[in-house]
C-alpha cells in the first residue's frame, strides 16, 4: 500500500498543469528587437483617434491591438494578444509567424519578412510548433 501510494504522488507530481513559458513581450521590447534589424522601421499610424490599423475581429481569437509595421519595405502586421497560447492559435490558423504572445501576419511567403522575424523577433512559424 505505501508504494502504491508513494507511486500516485510521484506521478502527481511529475505531471503538473504548469508549463514553463517565457515571458511575455511587451510592445516596448518587440519594437527594441525589431529596430536593431531595421533601424528605419515604421509603424503605421490611424488617420485619427477613432479609427484602428488593423481590425482584430478578422482573427481568431480576436488579438487585443495590432499594429501595421513596414519592415525592410515590406508591410506585415503585429498582433499582441494576453496570452502566448492565444498567439499560436491565431498564427496557426493564418499560417503566420509567432514570438511568444505576438502573432505575426502577412509574412509567410515573403523571405525577407520570414528571415527578419526569426533572427530579431524569435519568432517561429506556427505550423511547425
Amino acid at each position: 500500500m505505501r508504494v502504491f501510494f508513494f507511486l500516485c504522488l510521484f506521478i502527481l507530481s511529475s505531471c503538473g498543469c504548469s508549463r514553463d513559458e517565457k515571458p511575455n513581450f511587451s510592445n516596448a521590447t518587440l519594437l527594441e528587437m525589431a529596430r536593431k534589424g531595421d533601424p528605419e522601421l515604421k509603424i503605421i499610424l490611424p488617420e485619427n483617434i477613432a479609427q484602428s490599423v488593423v481590425d482584430c475581429n478578422l482573427y481568431t481569437p480576436a488579438c487585443r491591438y495590432g499594429v501595421k509595421v513596414v519592415v525592410k519595405k515590406i508591410e506585415m502586421k503585429a498582433l499582441f494578444y494576453d496570452e502566448q497560447e492565444d498567439a499560436l492559435k491565431a498564427a496557426k490558423r493564418m499560417r503566420g509567424y509567432v514570438t511568444r504572445n505576438w502573432a505575426l501576419d502577412d509574412v509567410t511567403g515573403e523571405p525577407i519578412l520570414e528571415r527578419f522575424v526569426v533572427k530579431y523577433l524569435e519568432a517561429e512559424k506556427a505550423q511547425d510548433l
